[in-house]
Parts: structure tokens; C-alpha cells; sequence
């Protein structure tokens, strides 16, 4: 199958209910397919909640008809308010005449009513098109170079965390349950928190789990230089060439492989959708203290503190990164009211934000000891700066190269220089993030207890600070191209400022095509497994698992070690497991199975293990011997199911096999 359509399909589902809501809201923000997967996500949880208490279920196209009623509600309600408004002030406005009248009125409502903050110099509809066309390039060039070892776009993600969405994608499709809470009740056994927004979105793609799943992956790839794009745009400083710095912006947004590679390799997709989500995040809390136009109107607080809301749904972690963003701003805010002589409210803003951090820092050792959950790297900490400054992320097979991150680091340095001489608050705060990014994903190498609680929002994984350093890095960047494009109207500057723009464009042109980046990526966690990992189903077994389950009964459960594949049954096949992820055993049922299946039957079986074994209702038994097996490439965490792999031979009734692989009946004994 071409990836094209489920792409497509995937970026449809991704941004056009957030761009739909905008439109109905009047939104004023330039590049709203940037801001418009933030606004999605907050969609999504509100139809799933709703749909959790009304009893629907949530399939493509009931999601498409609360989607449409939303934005209908939405656009109704927007027009009401505006009338209401005219007529107030038409009712009040006694001494104008019905010239001014009528002007006065639709002015004020225009300003009252929209959310966005209101552009210095407006650009033309062939300006906003061009940038929004290069922002989108630049989205579709990174899917086309990520894709082009991937296989296919039904191809098998082997890692880890890919079975886990996969199987999520697969109960929320069955189950018809998107809500927060309770749409992974069936794997963790009770109602449980999880953002589960990738997953609702894949499990409505009219595709297969894993086409649906590796589509709305790249979609998100795809998405983010329009969102870094949208930021940019944002906060940006009022120039002629801000449109350039915007599409620049964008195209700089490819070069960056911290994101490609959580997407890519790790499958990491949940936290992937975050990222999407952060830029326009970062460039609200940036709005929202922005004072260049005066104080924002309600409609715009309201507006940008949605968009917040909105990326902390698609993933709590990258919250964290806003949080640091928002700090920062309140500290370079109150280091330049001290220094332009307001010097009590500057002291208590940088008190504020110092008191800020420790509660950060103290909050996270206490309620977030537990999200720890990375080794830090064996390499030496020079070895590890270099590879943050580079974004390189923790693969071996991934080359640290300097040359596609060098013109930004020069540009960020002339820009991080430009604004601290005009005692911008904007530079100002972008170079402390930059900063603060760089000690965070040093601190990850650290183990020490004040480092450990620094970086446990991000679970000490620097790939997932990662994305905070390349939105500071871009906007430093912006600020450093202004800078060398609009040098105070010398005119022999202008050859420095032309240099730099064509070294971006040119780096970002040879990196898309370079093949130790995004296609080396692409190819890891699909199909060059060797040069990385150990797939956890090769294409053999797949075929294996995807036959065996059409030829099974209804009402049929599988019982197997996870680390097998075994998950496929029921993600692939829609045969229910007693194991759904790889993940530990999530309920007491399932972990005396895990431990003691084996004993069912002679005199050790218990009275709590016959009783789970009846709950959970076992019929057959798979079993992968293969070099690849759980038990041969991480037989410390395929432990956990030691009592599945000794059940006897005596319980098994073979119903088929093909080469290592094989499904039996099983007799549960109890």
C-alpha cells in the first residue's frame, strides 16, 4: 500500500478539527495549522469524556459528527456573542453618528471576540500562503526522507513501546472507549490515567492497527515545522523579513532528530504528539505576557491557556518544558524591570521565579521519585554535551555530526548576542531556555539526587528535553537572521544577512536527503534491526500470528510470553491475550498466571490461581523458540512469565506450527 493516502488521512484527523475550531472561534493567529493539533487534542478528550457518559461509541464516525456539532456550537455561540456585543454598544453610543457608529462597533467587537494577538504589520494573502506552503514542505519532506527505509507504511515498528500503543489502538477501536480514564481499562485492570489521544486517533484511521499507527506517526513528524513555524510567528520581532524568518524557521524545524528518533526508533508516540503540541505552547506563555500591544483581552487568555491545556493532554511531560519556558519569562522580565529602575516589582518577579524552581525542584523528588526510569549514557560528559548540542540521540548507529546544526548554533549565538545588547525580554528568555535545556540534558548523566529530581519530569531521558532546546535554539536563530537581514538599513550588511539564510536553506536541503539521518532512522525500528535492536516479531512470525488468528474460534484467548509477540493476537488479529503489552503483569489475576500457570493441575496449584485461570479464561498457549525469542533477547524481563513457558507438554495439544512457532490447545487443568 502507497503511504501517501493514510498519511494524508492521518495529517486530515491530526489538524483540521483544531484549524475548523479556530476558524469558528475568529482566531487572529498566523499559521493555525501550527496551533491547530493542540486544539485537536483538546477536542478529542472532551468527545471522549463525553461520549464515555452518553454511551457512544467512539468510531470515525461519531468522532466526525461531535466534531462538526462542536465546531457548529462553537461558531454559533461566537456569532451570538458578537451580536450581542454590537447591539450593547450601538444601544449605548448616543452622540456618534451612524457612520462612526457602525465603525466604532465593528471594531470593537472584531478585537473582543478574536484570541490571537493582534500583528504589527498584517501580511498579504500571498505572503501567508507562501510561508504556510513552505512550513508545509518542509513537514512533507521530512515524512518522505523518514519513510523511504521504512518498508512500507504496514510494515512492523519492532520496539518496545510500539506493542503497548498498538494493543491501545486496538481496545479503544473494540471497546469503543476513548475516555482518559478508562479506555486502557482492560490491560491495566481498573481505571487508570493515561493520555491516550495518539491512540484515540489511530484507533479511528480507516486502516489496519499498524498502517493506522505508523500513518498518524509521520503525520506528527510532518507536523512540526508547521508548529515551530506557528511560534515563530507568534512571538517574533515586527519586521519586513519576518515572514522569511517564519518559513526558515520551519525548514530549520527537519534538522533536529531527538523527536524523529522517539518516533522512529522508539515508539515513543504519545510523547511525539506532545512535541507537536509544545512549540505553540512555548509561543502562548510568550503571548500572554507580551505587552508590545497592550494587555490581552479575555478572549485572548482564555485562547492561549487552552492551547496549553491542550498540549499537557497530549502528554503531562512536555507541561514541564512550558512550565521552564514561563519561569524563565517571569525572570528575564524581572531582571529588566531592575535594570529600567523598577527595581522592587523586577525583584519580586525574580524572587517569584527563584521560589518557582525550588518548588519545582522539591515537588518532583517528592511525587515524581518513581518516573526515573533511564540509564544514563556509559560515554563521559564531554561526549554526552557534544551530543546534546548536536541533538544526537542515544543510538549508536546514529553519527553525532556537527555540520547540520553548526549555522544554527552560529545564528543562535549572533541572536542570543543581539538581543541581550537591546534588553529584549524575548532573547533574553529564549537564551536562559537554551541554557536551561543544555544543564537539563547534562543532569540526566548525573546521578545525584538534586539531578535526578531535575530531570524526572522528562522520566532523565534527554531526548524528551530535547524538543525545549530546539524551540529555543529556532527562535535565537530567527533572532539572529533579523539581525544580519535588517542591520539598522546599512546596506553592506546585507551580503551577511543573504549568506546566512542560503547556508540554512542549503543545510537543510543536504540533511533531509543525507542518508546517516532520517532515512538511517527510519530504517532501525523497521527493518535494519540488526543495526539496533533485536525485533521482537520478525516478519515470519508475524505471518504466523496474523493466519493462526483467523483460523481461531470466537470467544478464543491466547496465553503467552509477551516478549514473543503474542501481543499481535489481539492488536493484529483481534484474538483477546492475557497478555496485551509487554509490560509487567498489571493485575494480581494475571500475575499468579505470569508465575504459577505451570502448577495448575498437581498439588502446588492454589485455590487463587484455579480461580484466576477460570477468570481469565485461557484456551490457547503460543510458544516462539526462535533466536529472537523473549526468552533469548531479554530473558531478564521475560522471567516475569516464567510459569508460561514451563507448562507441560501434557496440557498442549498442538493446533499448529510453522518453523520455530507454534499454537496449542490448552487444557488449563484447574
Amino acid at each position: 500500500m502507497s503511504s501517501v493516502l493514510p498519511v494524508l488521512c492521518g495529517a486530515v484527523l491530526l489538524g483540521a478539527p483544531g484549524y475548523l475550531m479556530l476558524c469558528a472561534l475568529d482566531v487572529r493567529l498566523r499559521l493555525r495549522w501550527g496551533w491547530a493539533p493542540a486544539v485537536t487534542v483538546l477536542m478529542t478528550v472532551v468527545l471522549g469524556a463525553l461520549f464515555r457518559v452518553l454511551g457512544i461509541r467512539w468510531t470515525l464516525l461519531s468522532a466526525v459528527i461531535g466534531i462538526v456539532l462542536l465546531v457548529a456550537l462553537t461558531a454559533v455561540a461566537r456569532l451570538a456573542l458578537q451580536r450581542r456585543t454590537a447591539r450593547r454598544l450601538t444601544t449605548s453610543t448616543s452622540t456618534s453618528t451612524s457612520t462612526s457608529t457602525s465603525t466604532s462597533t465593528s471594531t470593537s467587537t472584531s478585537s473582543s471576540i478574536g484570541v490571537g494577538v493582534p500583528a504589527p504589520q498584517d501580511w498579504s494573502r500571498g505572503t501567508a500562503a507562501a510561508v504556510t506552503g513552505a512550513a508545509i514542505l518542509s513537514g512533507a519532506l521530512v515524512v518522505a526522507s523518514a519513510a523511504r527505509r521504512m518498508g512500507g507504511i504496514s510494515t512492523l515498528n519492532g520496539s518496545f513501546d510500539s506493542f503497548f500503543h498498538l494493543s491501545a489502538a486496538a481496545f479503544i477501536r473494540e471497546r469503543g472507549d476513548a475516555s482518559f480514564t478508562t479506555a486502557l481499562s482492560d490491560i491495566y485492570g481498573e481505571p487508570t490515567f493515561y493520555p491516550v489521544v495518539f491512540d484515540d486517533l489511530v484507533a479511528i484511521l480507516p486502516f489496519d492497527v499498524i498502517t493506522a499507527a505508523n500513518a498518524m506517526m509521520l503525520a506528527m513528524l510532518a507536523a512540526i515545522p508547521p508548529a515551530v513555524a506557528a511560534m515563530v510567528a507568534g512571538v517574533s520581532w515586527p519586521a519586513r523579513s519576518t515572514p522569511l524568518l517564519v518559513a526558515l524557521s520551519a525548514g530549520a524545524a527537519t534538522l533536529f532528530l531527538s523527536t524523529p528518533a522517539m518516533a522512529l526508533v522508539m515508539g515513543l508516540w504519545p510523547i511525539v504528539l506532545g512535541v507537536v503540541c509544545l512549540p505553540p505552547a512555548i509561543a502562548a506563555v510568550l503571548m500572554l505576557t507580551d505587552r508590545r500591544h497592550g494587555a490581552p483581552g479575555v478572549g485572548t487568555v482564555a485562547g492561549l491557556v487552552l492551547i496549553v491545556i491542550g498540549t499537557a493532554l497530549a502528554h503531562p511531560s512536555v507541561l514541564f518544558s512550558v512550565a521552564v519556558v514561563a519561569g524563565l519569562r517571569l525572570l528575564a522580565g524581572g531582571i529588566e524591570r531592575m535594570l529600567g529602575g523598577g527595581r522592587l516589582r523586577g525583584l519580586i518577579e525574580v524572587c517569584a521565579a527563584l521560589a518557582a524552581a525550588v518548588l519545582f525542584v522539591a515537588g518532583s523528588h517528592v511525587l515524581l521519585s518513581g518516573m526515573a526510569l533511564t540509564k544514563p549514557s556509559l560515554d563521559g560528559v564531554g561526549s554526552v554535551l557534544r551530543e546534546i548540542l548536536l541533538d544526537s540521540p542515544r543510538i549508536p548507529a546514529v553519527p553525532a555530526l556537527l555540520w547540520p546544526m553548526a549555522a544554527l548554533w552560529i545564528l543562535a549565538v549572533i541572536g542570543a548576542a543581539a538581543a541581550v545588547r537591546s534588553r529584549e525580554v524575548l532573547g533574553a528568555t529564549a537564551a536562559l531556555g537554551l541554557l536551561a535545556s543544555l544543564m537539563l540534558g547534562v543532569a540526566t548523566q548525573i546521578d545525584h539526587p538534586l539531578a535526578v529530581a531535575l530531570v524526572n519530569p522528562w522520566y532523565g531521558a534527554r531526548e524528551r528535553i530535547a524538543p525545549l532546546m530546539m524551540c529555543m535554539l529556532v527562535l535565537l536563530m530567527a533572532r539572529g537572521l533579523l539581525t544580519l537581514l535588517e542591520p539598522g538599513g546599512r546596506r553592506r550588511r546585507s551580503l551577511p544577512g543573504a549568506l546566512a539564510v542560503g547556508a540554512v536553506v542549503v543545510t537543510v536541503l543536504i540533511a533531509l536527503v543525507t542518508p546517516q539521518r532520517l532515512p538511517l532512522m527510519g530504517s532501525l525500528a523497521y527493518t535494519a534491526y540488526g543495526v539496533q535492536l533485536t525485533p521482537y516479531v520478525t516478519s515470519e512470525e508475524r505471518s504466523f500470528i496474523e493466519r493462526t488468528a483467523q483460523e481461531l474460534p470466537e470467544g478464543s484467548v491466547v496465553l503467552a510470553d509477551p516478549l514473543d509477540g503474542a501481543t499481535l493476537y489481539w492488536s493484529v488479529g483481534g484474538v483477546e491475550t492475557v497478555f496485551p503489552t509487554m509490560s509487567r503483569p498489571l493485575t494480581r489475576e494475571k500475575t499468579l498466571i505470569a508465575h504459577y500457570a505451570h502448577r495448575a493441575g498437581t498439588d502446588e496449584a492454589s485455590e487463587e490461581l484455579c480461580r484466576a485461570l477460570e477468570s481469565v479464561g485461557p484456551t490457547h498457549l503460543y510458544r516462539d523458540t526462535s533466536e529472537a525469542s523473549g526468552q533469548r533477547i531479554n530473558p531478564e524481563d521475560s522471567e516475569r512469565w516464567r510459569g508460561v513457558h514451563d507448562i507441560p507438554e501434557s496440557r498442549l495439544t498442538l493446533v499448529d506450527a510453522s518453523g520455530p512457532y507454534a499454537l496449542y490447545e490448552l487444557d488449563p487443568a484447574c
